[in-house]
């Protein structure tokens, strides 16, 4: 049952918004080692999030509808470009490591290389933390990969820092509860686990 006395409470607290730990990493592509934006360069994120479409049915004067495909919602990202470690390098590196290959020496069959999901996966975890900083929950995207990225712009008016916005598209998002059981109810945190190994039963 809900707290109503939650806002009165000493102990009351939500989650904030700048407390978080966002890491983006990629399998380099040479030996077991990753590549990643540095956590303390990302400045801002986006939480997934999804859309349910819908299907209608008419009948005389009335329209009725219902819930179809459940689609998740591109996830973007934010990156302070620093000089050391280079962002931008970092953002490049990870191209490369996709396999995109730039058109030199089309005769060469190592320039016909192309992109494939399995090289652009993009490994994502976010999570949400308290005051102490001990994760609170964390979001894991699935076969996350770069869709799109704004480098932004230079400009002699302006003296705030560089940085670039990096998009991700996926198949789907899991959320895990890392602090206690959210005030969940046993039914709905079996539920969440079904979502974390979906088609799973979990007892």
């Amino acid at each position: 049952m809900a707290n109503k006395n939650f806002w009165a409470s000493e102990a009351a607290e939500a989650k904030r918004k700048y407390r978080y730990i966002l890491r983006v990493t990629k399998d380099s592509g040479v030996g077991p080692t990753n590549t990643g934006f540095e956590e303390w360069l990302i400045s801002k994120v986006t939480r997934p999030s999804f859309s349910i479409s819908e299907t209608s049915h008419s009948y005389l004067n009335h329209t009725f509808y219902f819930p179809g495909r459940l689609t998740w919602n591109d996830v973007s990202f934010t990156v302070v470009d620093a000089i050391n470690p280079d962002s931008t390098g970092i953002l490049m590196g990870m191209l490369a490591a996709s396999g995109y290959v730039l058109p030199k020496n089309v005769a060469d069959n190592s320039a016909k290389g192309t992109i494939s999901k399995q090289s652009s996966i993009i490994h994502f975890t976010l999570q949400s933390i308290d005051a102490s900083g001990d994760p609170i929950d964390e979001w894991s995207l699935k076969n996350a990969w770069i869709t799109s990225t704004s480098l932004g712009e230079f400009d002699y008016t302006g003296d705030d820092l560089m940085s670039f916005d990096v998009t991700l598209k996926y198949d789907y998002a899991t959320y895990e509860i890392k602090k206690g059981t959210g005030g969940l109810t046993s039914k709905q945190t079996k539920q969440l686990k079904k979502l974390e190994n979906p088609g799973n039963e979990v007892t």
